[in-house]
């Protein structure tokens, strides 16, 4: 980050104030919404934007928008004055008790998809199987090269079931993940009409200390399938981590999921993110140690436009 366009007494001027302080102490831990600092704060949202305005302009904070949310990130830096500002931040929302809960705001960006496919599930709601199985027939190209291992895939998200009749044929066994028991109890009458013997269905998510280590017993998964799913969680990254330790190594991680649109009325239906950059499913891939071996658009007349990328989990090297 260069400063040089901000003289030093500039800026010892807009670090000398407590609530930027507190502001970009936040923005340093978590990439959080104008909203959810507002929150933590106690303030309005307009008084958020006001006070984040110098700090962007300083080149301190950067803002990234989803659809008609602003996100604000502070900007790592080597300078001393800021580390020190930092720093102190940091000390005056421990004191108040904002930076701890900073998880509980996070947490909460789920609240409102566990809510719809609850909903969903109770009304008995749900996608048409012969579009969704249009959609599959897409999907085989990509997973053709998946083959050589078989013995155990876990869809992450599984919902009422959309990808188990494709899944199921091709793997040995198969784990259906889902948060809400309501869209597994769903999920568990299709597959009984479905006849899929291998399926076994597991309520919980993607990071369950217990999935992992049943997982791991059996020496990990060749497949970990995220359907449309990071755009309903909190820390989409932290999603792809934990699904790519569920790996075998040569195991493979599949997320399908929306490009960036501003379709917001997709809130309605408990969505967290507006879709994903390329660039940021690639890094988040490789954050977890896997090997990106293919991102491109999917085809389909889905839309908003879906994107699908595949990391693989390097093999073991013998010494």
């Amino acid at each position: 980050m260069n400063l040089a366009v901000s003289p030093r007494a500039d800026l010892f001027r807009l670090l000398g104030d407590e609530s930027r302080l507190r502001l970009l102490a936040l923005c340093a831990e978590e990439e959080l919404t104008v909203g959810e600092l507002a929150t933590l704060l106690d303030e309005s949202q307009p008084q958020i934007t006001k006070k984040s305005q110098p700090l962007r302009e300083a080149g301190l904070l950067a803002a990234r928008r989803d659809g008609t949310r602003t996100l604000l990130r502070a900007h790592m830096s080597d300078d001393a004055v800021v580390d020190a500002a930092l720093a102190e931040g940091r000390a005056l929302c421990t004191r108040d008790g904002s930076l701890a809960r900073i998880a509980t705001i996070v947490a909460q960006r789920e609240d409102a998809s566990r809510h719809f496919f609850d909903a969903r599930a109770a009304l008995g709601d749900s996608e048409p199987v012969a579009a969704a199985g249009n959609e599959l027939l897409a999907w085989l190209p990509v997973l053709a090269p998946l083959l050589p291992g078989r013995a155990l895939a876990v869809d992450v998200g599984t919902g009422d079931g959309t990808h188990l009749p494709l899944l199921s044929p091709l793997y040995d066994r198969v784990v259906a993940i889902d948060r809400s028991a309501a869209s597994l109890a769903r999920c568990a009458a299709r597959v009984a009409a479905w006849g899929l013997p291998n399926v076994r269905l597991r309520e919980g998510a993607v990071d369950d200390a217990g999935l992992a280590q049943d997982v791991g017993q059996r020496g990990g998964a060749d497949l970990v399938l995220m359907a449309r799913v990071l755009r309903h969680a909190a820390r989409p990254q932290d999603a792809i981590a934990a699904g790519a330790r569920l790996l075998r190594p040569g195991g493979h991680l599949i997320v399908v999921d929306h490009v960036p649109h501003d379709d917001e009325s997709q809130r309605e239906q408990g969505v967290v993110w507006l879709g994903f950059e390329a660039t940021k499913l690639r890094t988040w891939l490789a954050a977890a140690q896997l090997d990106v071996t293919a991102l491109a658009p999917l085809p389909g007349a889905v839309r908003p436009a879906l994107q699908i990328a595949v990391g693989k989990k390097p093999a073991r090297h013998l010494h």
